[in-house]
């Protein structure tokens, strides 16, 4: 029985808690695991990206300024004092609206001494007529020959030749008189004032700029190397401060500009733009470029490392520039090489040996 209490009085065993050593040592295999994974990722001293993720579209632009379809320059057809000029520059005219006036006086006396001759010989084919109708009585009686009969015709129709030889001289003095008002020949804009009232103008003197508004281009002077970027677009836009207007490539002149190594490319807009308008034109490329930070020099050349197959290999870029996008035409799964691109192609450094 005192044994018995003697084991009831006996402290409990107590279960001791994780060795510190053991702890540490899990701590440190797993840190090493971690630190082992980005080595294995970059096993081979680089790692690579599809070009999909490193692609960039840029954005270009090129000063334009819009153009009249049609641009006069009005002048006048007839000699004669400018007695008006209804029009100022900047002011919108309509088809047939009355731009200019030219003294009309001496084209008017033509006018009424050519209508004086067309009346003159009107009545004189008039008398002639009455005569002859005359002649045919006498002749039926026998007073008046064949001969005498002939004649009057003949007379008759001297006389309606005479009447029409004056009323082409009546069209034609009329016509010098209907040009001294000067009208638009279509809808435009005045650009340009080039005579004043008072001024004395001659056939051929130019009096005034006259630019249509019913149709308009876009004209922009584009980089020779970027039209083929400019042609694959697919979406040109018009930037005129704030505004934004849509266009549509009509033409590329094949004249490339030997100063500048510019091509003219011409744009039409359904939006009504007044001529002399500028902007700049708007277009983003649909090439993928690579940027400027990834290409690199290797051998006296520049251009990227790719990787092909496992390895990494030097793809030239003739094209390319130091610090400035490249377009290249690879397809967009091909991988360009991005952390450890700089060391790759350098020869390690010799290693000096130690003196003993």
């Amino acid at each position: 029985m005192s044994d018995d209490n003697d084991a009831l009085r006996k402290p409990c065993q107590r279960i001791s808690p994780p060795q510190p050593m053991l702890t540490r040592h899990l701590l440190h295999r797993v840190a090493g695991l971690v630190l082992l994974l980005p080595a294995v990722a970059f096993a081979n001293g680089w790692s690579s990206r599809p070009l999909a993720e490193l692609a960039v579209y840029p954005e270009f632009r090129a000063a334009a300024h819009v153009e009249a379809l049609n641009q006069s320059r009005i002048a006048s057809e007839v000699a004669g004092r400018i007695e008006s000029l209804a029009v100022r520059v900047g002011e919108g005219v309509e088809a047939g609206a009355e731009l200019a006036h030219i003294d009309a006086t001496d084209y008017r006396i033509a006018v009424d001494r050519a209508s004086a001759q067309v009346g003159l010989v009107e009545s004189r084919l008039r008398l002639a007529e009455a005569q002859l109708q005359q002649s045919h009585a006498l002749a039926a009686r026998g007073y008046i020959s064949e001969d005498g009969l002939r004649i009057k015709r003949t007379e008759l129709e001297v006389l309606k030749s005479e009447l029409a030889a004056a009323r082409h001289a009546l069209a034609a003095a009329r016509l010098p008189l209907m040009r001294t008002v000067i009208r638009a020949p279509y809808a435009g804009v005045v650009r340009e004032r080039l005579a004043s009232v008072g001024d004395l103008a001659a056939p051929g003197t130019p009096l005034l700029v006259l630019a249509s508004t019913a149709g308009t281009e876009v004209h922009a002077r584009i980089a020779a190397a970027q039209i083929d970027g400019l042609k694959a677009a697919g979406v040109w836009t018009l930037h005129i401060g704030e505004r934004a207007h849509a266009l549509r490539l009509a033409r590329v002149l094949a004249v490339v500009d030997a100063a500048g190594q510019t091509q003219t490319a011409v744009f039409s807009t359904p939006a009504e733009l007044a001529p002399g308008l500028a902007g700049e034109v708007r277009w983003r490329t649909v090439v993928p470029h690579l940027p400027g930070e990834y290409v690199v020099r290797h051998d006296g050349r520049l251009g990227v490392w790719l990787e092909r197959e496992g390895k990494a290999a030097f793809e030239a870029l003739p094209d390319a520039t130091v610090g400035r996008t490249v377009p290249v035409s690879w397809p967009t799964v091909t991988r360009v090489i991005d952390e450890g691109r700089f060391g790759l192609g350098v020869a390690p450094a010799p290693t000096q040996e130690v003196a003993r």
